[in-house]
């Protein structure tokens, strides 16, 4: 059989509610890199965080982080950054609107309001797990712009406050100076310009020299659309908005189901 390279988002895709990859998941996986299959975690959550889940299946699978501005391949990791212009946007138009933004480094979060810790469990998770990862308040806009070269991504999340969200994706979106995605209804993923999941997906792809009709990948929300149609095959897991399953070549199982790993059995070992 010829290799495949498999490309996994965490949250609501590889991962149940609880952050427990299932036992299912890890045996799958393993048998396929007996194969000589490739995996790849493909997150929004920073390297730090990316590390902890990939330690809870096995230290073979590569990971992209950030939503694509970090990535492993072997022992090599490329990483972009948001650069100051487009931090100095985030924070001007998100301290107007009131909102909190947590920027990262590959293992540092740098909050601008809000103290990660006092965010809701589910929104914890994609900024703080395990005692992965340190933090540092932002004081100011100087203090924000000494660290800057260390910033990779970020992400805005306010539950509650759908409207002022609404108003800052709009702003961020006409200053035209990163990418702008989500990952639920009540964040904004912020990203270096032109880099997505799908650029790092071909950057790897590439490298290995793997046809694209030998890759796969599986996502449920917006962030991960560039990628489900980057490779040969994407697909949606069954919890994904109905917008995600009408792009992608095919819908899985939820993720508390088994999806992913349900989907790759049916295919390569039964």
């Amino acid at each position: 059989m010829e290799p495949y390279i498999i490309f996994m988002d965490i949250d609501g895709t590889l991962i149940s509610h609880n952050q427990n990859v299932s036992l299912m998941t890890k045996k799958v996986i393993e048998q396929l890199q007996q194969k000589g299959f490739i995996f790849y975690i493909a997150t929004g959550r920073m390297l730090s965080l990316a590390q902890v889940i990939q330690k809870r299946i096995n230290p073979k699978v590569e990971i992209i982080a950030s939503n694509g501005s970090v990535y492993q391949k072997g022992h090599h990791l490329h990483q972009d950054h948001l650069g100051w212009k487009a931090i100095s946007t985030v924070y001007d138009v998100t301290m107007e609107l009131g909102l909190s933004t947590n920027f990262f480094s590959t293992d540092r979060t740098f909050y601008t309001k809000n103290k990660p810790w006092d965010l809701s469990r589910l929104a914890r998770m994609r900024v703080m797990q395990d005692g992965a990862g340190k933090f540092e308040d932002v004081h100011d806009r100087d203090h924000l712009n000494e660290v800057s070269d260390q910033i990779i991504n970020g992400i805005v999340i306010a539950q509650g406050q759908l409207d002022k969200l609404a108003i800052a994706r709009k702003k961020l979106l006409e200053a035209d100076v990163l990418n702008v995605s989500s990952s639920s209804s009540d964040n904004i993923e912020l990203i270096p310009k032109r880099i997505d999941k799908a650029s790092a997906v071909r950057a790897i792809t590439n490298q290995y020299g793997i046809p694209v009709d030998h890759t796969i990948a599986f996502g449920n929300d917006k962030n991960d659309l560039g990628m489900l149609k980057a490779v040969g095959t994407g697909v949606a897991m069954g919890n994904s908005a109905d917008e995600i399953k009408t792009q992608a070549d095919v819908v899985t199982e939820t993720s508390e189901d088994d999806g992913l790993p349900k989907y790759l059995k049916r295919r390569f070992l039964d």
